[in-house]
Formats: structure tokens, sequence, C-alpha cells
């Protein structure tokens, strides 16, 4: 066999064997080097020969591949990748923005870097979704030393919409920007929020999580900026706010739409200058914090209706990602029942498992609580199962029938949550406690969501 042509990535080579395997060696000799082995693969075979495709083999291999093209680069007066009229050999063609100045010792290096998604791409095609996730799960875990993704096995998913949920963690949690969670209650905002602590350059400080919507608003204050002893009845002792709590951290503000209007005032100061002033102090301080903020409120509305400010909404909307909710995420479903009830029955001891008719109802389930109703379906399902298998009775789900004779539900995927509400309090009545457990929230929750939405029965159609 005989080299003709040569690059990093290919050769053109005569008198080929025919009996070639898809993956072949071939094994040239490289002057001054000696022999080395390279893997390749049949691209095209013609008359002046075959065409393979190189695939990158250890560095020094390399390294001496490379030093013997370099020594053998015509002189011209045009970028040897693409054509286009560069004779500097400093920098990057301006036109394929590939790496040129080959006398720089780390070329094959920058070379490698500049075209590695190119050749990623290549082999794309032959990829599957396991093997995708495989590659991303070793760069992360085996090449970059950083853990999963996610802290949490509850935060997983292979549906399109979580991979890029995944992707948008990935390449904002290192940054120090703002960031936006947006998702219905129970889609993992939280575990978002963790995630993107556990990933991002402050994952060795706190990570300390508000929820606004659960403190009082005359106590809202102290508890996030903290107070003085004395300055109010019961302020026996000088406490910390979350804020200073979380310096170094991240403060994950949770329902952030539910916050006052007073405190969007002072959260706004903040964001701008970096400095809590606590409750009856006249000093201020220094507080190096990222803000994580989340809601499951139309934030747009709320500024509409002159519930929230504007100016704090693109403070915090620097970046925004929005979760999905369960019933958008296919497989996923499955995937998080199986993961819970492996906890169950780990935790007490007690192998069970899911009938078909189980896993059938489980997907076609609306889950309009989400991943938190999901699991408490399956922790009833485990505790009321009789033997080992739990069917959709154990865990209060709907069996799902032969498609002929199944009603049109009322729910349909992509209306909003207020549609969605409005449907479920008809179906009861109005009758507020029976909407609530159809929803599988509790009664202030139900209350809440009435009125963040404003709906009034008589104006209701």
């Amino acid at each position: 066999m005989t080299v003709t042509e040569l690059s990093l990535s290919g050769a053109l080579v005569v008198g080929l064997s025919t009996q070639l395997s898809e993956i072949f060696a071939i094994r040239p000799v490289i002057p001054g080097t000696g022999e080395v082995e390279l893997l390749a693969k049949l691209v095209r075979q013609g008359r002046g020969g075959a065409a393979i495709r190189l695939f990158y083999s250890d560095h020094d291999t390399m390294q001496a591949l490379w030093e013997h093209i370099r020594d053998n680069l015509p002189r011209t007066d045009s970028c040897p990748y693409c054509g286009h009229p560069d004779d500097s050999r400093e920098g990057s063609c301006d036109k394929c923005s590939l790496y040129l100045n080959f006398a720089k010792k780390n070329y094959l290096e920058r070379h490698i870097e500049n075209t590695f998604a190119q050749r990623l791409n290549i082999r794309l095609s032959r990829l599957n979704l396991e093997h995708i996730q495989k590659i991303i799960h070793f760069v992360d875990s085996k090449l970059l030393k950083i853990q999963h993704r996610s802290p949490d096995k509850e935060f997983v998913g292979t549906s399109p919409a979580m991979l890029s949920v995944f992707s948008m963690i990935r390449k904002v949690a290192p940054t120090e920007m703002s960031v936006l969670l947006l998702g219905e209650s129970g889609t993992g905002k939280e575990l978002t929020a963790r995630s993107l602590h556990h990933l991002s350059t402050r994952r060795d400080g706190p990570f300390v999580a508000v929820n606004c919507a659960a403190i009082p608003e005359t106590l809202l204050e102290a508890e996030l900026f903290g107070y003085e002893k004395g300055a109010f009845t019961g302020a026996y002792v000088t406490k910390k706010g979350k804020f200073e709590s979380a310096d170094g951290g991240t403060l994950f503000l949770d329902e952030i739409g539910d916050l006052p209007a007073s405190l969007q005032a002072k959260l706004l100061r903040f964001l701008e200058d970096r400095l809590v002033q606590p409750v009856g102090s006249a000093h201020s301080k220094k507080i190096d914090v990222r803000i994580v903020a989340a809601t499951n409120c139309d934030l747009q509305r709320a500024i509409g209706q002159g519930h929230f400010r504007t100016d704090l909404f693109y403070r915090l909307n620097s970046f925004t990602i929005k979760l999905p909710p369960l019933r958008d995420r296919g497989d996923d479903k499955v995937r998080l029942a199986r993961y819970f009830l492996e906890k169950f029955s780990r935790s007490e001891n007690r192998p069970m498992e899911f009938s078909d008719g189980a896993l059938d109802a489980i997907r076609s389930h609306a889950w309009p609580g989400n991943v938190r109703e999901l699991e408490n379906k399956v922790r009833r399902g485990f505790l009321m199962a009789p033997g080992k298998v739990i069917d959709p009775e154990c865990m209060e789900l709907d069996q799902v029938e032969d498609a002929a004779t199944v009603p049109e539900p009322v729910f349909r995927p992509g209306a909003s949550q207020k549609e969605y509400v409005i449907q479920v309090l008809e179906q009861n009545d109005y009758v507020i406690a029976r909407a609530a457990r159809q929803l599988n929230i509790s009664r202030p929750s139900m209350y809440a969501l009435i009125r963040r939405h404003g709906i009034n029965r008589d104006n209701v159609k």
C-alpha cells in the first residue's frame, strides 16, 4: 500500500486490500519516526485509489504524523484548508477559522480543539440518544472531573425538553448570572437551583433556599435581611438574614412572584449595589451572593397588573430556564416512578414492582402536581399493594382502557394552568376541597391558585 495524499484526518492510498473490516488498521512508515499504527475507515474506492478516514491515535503518533505533514507542505499564498487567500500564517483563517500558525509547538492541540465539533458531527449519524448521554456523562465526570449534572437522582430525564434544560444548566452554572426558573408547582425548580449551585464555582459555599410565599409579609424582611437586637418587639438578639447566611454561595428565592412590593424594591437595590442593611441597623454590609429566583406564576401578567416591578423582572431575567411539566416529558414519568419505587423498596427492604396496567396508568395520567404528585402516588401504591405488585388502584390512578372506550380527557396538554384549574373547579362544582383533592394539593394551595389567576365563579364562562 502506498499513501499518495495525507492529512491529519484522512488519506488517499493505492494498493489497499479489498478484504477489510469496517474499521481497520494501517501501518505507514513515517521518515524519521518509523512505523506507526493508525485506525482507519474506507470512505470511497475509485480508479485513483481509495479515500480513507483516519481516527486519532495517541499523542506521540499524531505529533509525528503532523510534523511529517508540516515539513512537506508546499508554500502557497492561500489557506491549505479552504483555499482562501492568506499568506500570513498567523492566527486563524478569515474564512474557515482554522488555526494556521504551523510553526507553533502547540499547533496540533489547537487544531484538534478547532475541529472537535466538526469531527464529532461526522459521527453523530451513527450515535443514538444513549450514546450521546454516555459521551456527555464521560466528559463531565471523567475528563472535566465534575459530578453528574444533578446531585439528586430525582432530577433525571431523557426527553428532549429535559435534555435542553440540562444543557442550559451546564452553560449558565459556571457564570455569575442571575437565573430565573419558570414552571408549574412540583416540576423541580429547587432541584434545578441546587444543580446550578453544585456545578458552579460557588459549590463549596452555602446554598440557602427561601420560600417567599411561606413567610408572613410582616416577618419576611427580617428573615431575608436580618435584624439588630431591639429592632422590634421580640428581637432579643441580633440575627443574620438569609442574604448574609448565603454569603459566598447561592440564594434561592422560591415563589418570587409573591414578594411584597416593598421588598421588591429592596431586592432590586441589593442586585444593584450588593449591600444588605439589617432591620434596625444604620449600617450596610457587602454581600457576595448569586441569586436564583423561581416562580410558577405569570410574571408578565403580574407586571401588567402592577403587582411586580418591571425593572426587577429584567434584573432577575438575565437567564431563564423553563421547566417542562411532567405530562410533557414522555417516558420520564415511568423512569421517575421506578426510581421512587426503588427508593421506597430499599428503605423498607421490601422489593416491589409495577404491573403493566400501573405503568400504562402512569403514562396516561395528566400529573397536575408533577413530580411531587408522582412521588406521593408511588408511595401510596407501595403502602397499599397487598403483594409485591402495584396496580393502578393502589395508587388511586384510573386504569387505562381500550382506546375505543376511553372518553376524551377534559385536560389537553398545552392548556394554560389557569384553564386547567377552572376545568377542575367546574368538574367539582367549585367545591374547593374536592378540587384540591383532584389536583393533589392542599386547600390553602388551591385558594392561592384561585387568587393568583384571578378566578371568580361569577366571571368564568
